[in-house]
């Protein structure tokens, strides 16, 4: 014997309450969503290597995702190797320039700058720094357990990463038939049509984020071996004291043409976004909610913009993608 039926009423209190529980479930686990999304971003990146794999060596798709899976996690445990040779290099090369830029720095805290009568000497201020740096330093020492607890969670959250970027490279296509069969029957198309438009949008914003990184660690390379090479010709008049801040000005320059022009224009033209919508957004999502808000909160904001186009469209009884619907307008007219 069935139960009755649920009235229209009853099925959309069930389904705003639905979503109300999972609203909140997401806020209250937001680091796990955090996680979830970077390691999906991961998966986003490495499903095209899987996909060839899969394709040219006609292994099956656990197989070729678990090669790209341990091939990916080889190439981030070596980058700190690698750092590390690189760097060790460098010392060896520049030990001397490292030896006359610590003496710079020490002649530099020892002048006397008299300002207003306020001795503003650097000698002072790394003095006062000093003690800040103590004081800081005991009151870690007393909040060691908590720094523990701190570096656990950061290693949990990690392993949680790593462990889901597997599965999401190997059962990553699953996910687009599982939420088309939870729509209603007559919105099958639809939806599979609304998926592969979202999906569009994160695929057009990982090439232009890996574009602009390649373009922004060139300028830095490039900004880098320019200020070096002018420095040791003699044509920057600086200590290495001043060559340090003026590599750090040089970044800091690279990263504004990062924030003022090339995320603006670049992702604001391939996604179809005013640049002032995406230059407010990072900025605001940057003081929300940190790197992760402004790293996502492009896609989402185009993502929100292609959902807004097929509720309005609905809304308004217009088709939501009129190029397939000309077939039958055509069929109709004839």
């Amino acid at each position: 014997m069935y139960s009755p039926k649920w009235s229209r009423i009853t099925r959309i209190t069930v389904a705003i309450i639905c979503l109300i529980i999972i609203i909140a479930l997401i806020i209250l686990a937001l680091p796990l969503f955090e996680a979830l999304t970077i390691s999906a971003l991961l998966a986003y990146l490495l499903n095209p290597a899987v996909k060839y794999l899969e394709r040219r060596s006609r292994l099956r798709r656990t197989w070729a995702a678990a090669i790209v899976y341990v091939f990916a996690l080889l190439v981030l445990a070596s980058l700190p190797a690698l750092l590390g040779t690189l760097a060790y290099s460098l010392y060896l090369q520049w030990g001397e320039n490292v030896t006359q830029l610590l003496a710079d720095i020490q002649r530099w805290a020892t002048q006397p700058i008299i300002i207003f009568g306020y001795d503003l000497s650097p000698r002072v201020l790394l003095l006062n720094m000093g003690e800040a740096v103590g004081g800081a330093f005991a009151t870690i020492s007393g909040g060691s357990l908590g720094i523990l607890s701190d570096l656990t969670t950061n290693i949990i959250w990690g392993l949680v990463v790593f462990l889901s970027l597997y599965y999401f490279l190997k059962d990553g296509q699953k996910i687009k038939p599982a939420l088309v069969s939870l729509a209603p029957p007559g919105y099958h198309q639809e939806v599979s049509r609304l998926l592969d438009e979202l999906d569009t949008v994160w695929s057009i914003f990982l090439r232009v984020q890996l574009l602009i990184f390649l373009i922004l660690a060139i300028l830095m390379i490039l900004g880098s071996v320019l200020v070096i090479w002018l420095f040791l010709l003699g044509y920057v008049p600086f200590s290495y004291f001043g060559l340090i801040a003026l590599l750090i000005i040089t970044y800091t320059l690279i990263q504004q043409v990062d924030n003022l022009w090339l995320r603006p224009k670049w992702m604001g033209h391939s996604l179809q976004l005013h640049p002032a919508v995406v230059m407010v957004s990072l900025l605001g999502a940057l003081a929300l909610s940190g790197v992760f808000g402004a790293l996502v909160v492009v896609p989402v904001i185009a993502s929100l913009k292609v959902l807004g186009q097929y509720i309005r469209c609905k809304l308004l009884d217009l088709p939501p993608w009129p190029d397939e619907n000309q077939p039958d307008q055509l069929a109709d007219a004839t």
